[in-house]
């Protein structure tokens, strides 16, 4: 082993300390570990904070703007009140509209910002009525928005981690649709489970529990009912998101610099302003996505990642299985993604897929997709992904994420394993 790659190793373990025991922000972890890999010169300052500029995170932020300007000009309260109506007080039809719609806007705008303005409306009409109830309504609805943000490149922060770092170490990168066949299947999986078993099984596992109302601001709440909403604005952002949708669907631009003008025309047109922008996008997760893709491309040059990979590979013997090897490394994001963020766990193992993949000749974008789906998709605890550890607000204890989760999320493991190497072939 030489120096680089054991700097890289002791870096990576105390980045994964961090992570995992949140003795400090995520994203100030990230960024120590960065720092560190250039301070003992085991890559460069370019190698590892160049990636602060990568494509994929003006991506990022640009989606996240045209997610303000979406809920700024009154999609929340058109959301809101589409749901409210179609259901007509029966808490499941309520449940299966919101699902819906949160989902396919999931695929589109950042997920955890959807499900922020699903909590008021859940409050709300939970409020409003006795057979609404926020515990059978607000974890599902997280579900939703996480199955859906799964299914394009820009609904969350997984597959952007994960199309930066096939980028860095493969020089593959996923498209906007990459991700949408198999995750549309897995996501309607998840759907009929949950309508068939799963809504029944959450209201044994907390029903006969007190519900408490949710801490949500009382001007929130009232924006849910009110009808007053600027037409101009919106038909505004309705035009540029027809078009965003247009140029993703075409390819005539790349999905960065479609996001990009997006985001500067919501601007331009005051759908959102930048005071909006300062204060609402989520920095940290942005620089954390920037540290993930450093670090992940430090792996990359010091020799970390390969080193890593040659040890999973003694541990699974002689074995040279694309297929067993995609299963193992599959179920270990997806164990990883309980307890740690879904970034955190792909940028862990996925550059050991990747150098196997280089290794043996394999195709990696089908490791990829198994693994950014993998850890897309857990939500057994709070700590699996903000949109989860967002719905306790509602309430829940614990274990009754365990206990809601763990059957989905085999049944998730299972159609990912069966179907990701159907549409990408592992070899």
């Amino acid at each position: 082993m030489v120096y680089s790659e054991i700097v890289g190793i002791l870096v990576l373990i105390g980045c994964v300390i961090c992570f995992v025991s949140r003795c400090i922000p995520e994203a100030v972890a990230g960024v120590i570990g960065c720092v560190l890999m250039v301070l003992f010169k085991a890559c460069s300052f370019d190698d590892v904070f160049g990636q602060f500029s990568n494509s994929i995170v003006i991506l990022m932020v640009s989606s996240m703007i045209v997610g303000i300007a979406m809920f700024k000009t009154g999609a929340a309260r058109i959301l809101g009140q589409t749901a409210i109506r179609a259901s007509k007080g029966n808490e499941k039809t309520f449940l299966i509209v919101t699902f819906l719609l949160s989902a396919v806007l999931a695929m589109f705008l950042a997920n955890t910002a959807i499900l922020a303005a699903l909590i008021p409306i859940v409050e709300s009409v939970s409020r409003a009525s006795d057979r609404m109830h926020r515990k059978n309504l607000l974890l599902p609805l997280g579900c939703a928005v996480m199955y859906g943000g799964a299914c394009t490149l820009i609904g969350c922060t997984p597959q952007l981690t994960a199309n930066g770092l096939m980028v860095n170490m493969h020089g593959e990168q996923m498209t906007m649709w990459t991700l949408t066949a198999p995750g549309l299947c897995i996501t309607a999986l998840f759907a009929i489970y949950l309508f068939v078993w799963g809504y029944r099984d959450g209201i044994r596992i907390w029903g006969d529990r007190p519900e408490e109302e949710m801490d949500v601001a009382q001007k929130k709440l009232d924006a849910v009912m009110n009808d007053q909403v600027d037409k101009k604005k919106l038909i505004t952002i309705s035009i540029i998101a027809g078009l965003m949708m247009f140029f993703y669907v075409t390819n005539i631009l790349s999905t960065t610099m479609t996001a990009l003008c997006a985001a500067i025309a919501c601007v331009l047109t005051g759908c959102c302003s930048m005071k909006d922008v300062t204060r609402e996008v989520s920095w940290s997760s942005v620089i954390f996505l920037g540290a993930c893709l450093g670090l992940g491309n430090a792996l990359t040059v010091s020799g970390t990642g390969e080193f890593i990979a040659d040890m999973v590979t003694s541990l699974l013997g002689t074995s040279r299985d694309p297929y067993l090897i995609f299963v193992v490394l599959v179920t270990l994001t997806m164990i990883l993604s309980q307890v740690i963020t879904n970034s955190t766990a792909i940028i862990i193992v996925l550059p050991i897929a990747l150098s196997m993949c280089h290794a043996y000749g394999f195709d990696a974008m089908g490791f990829c997709v198994g693994i950014t789906f993998a850890a897309s998709f857990a939500f057994c605890t709070p700590l699996a992904a903000a949109q989860i550890t967002m719905t306790q607000v509602a309430g829940y204890d614990f274990m009754d994420y365990v206990r809601f989760g763990w059957k989905p999320s085999l049944i998730t493991l299972a159609a990912i394993i069966a179907l990701v190497p159907l549409f990408y072939p592992l070899v």
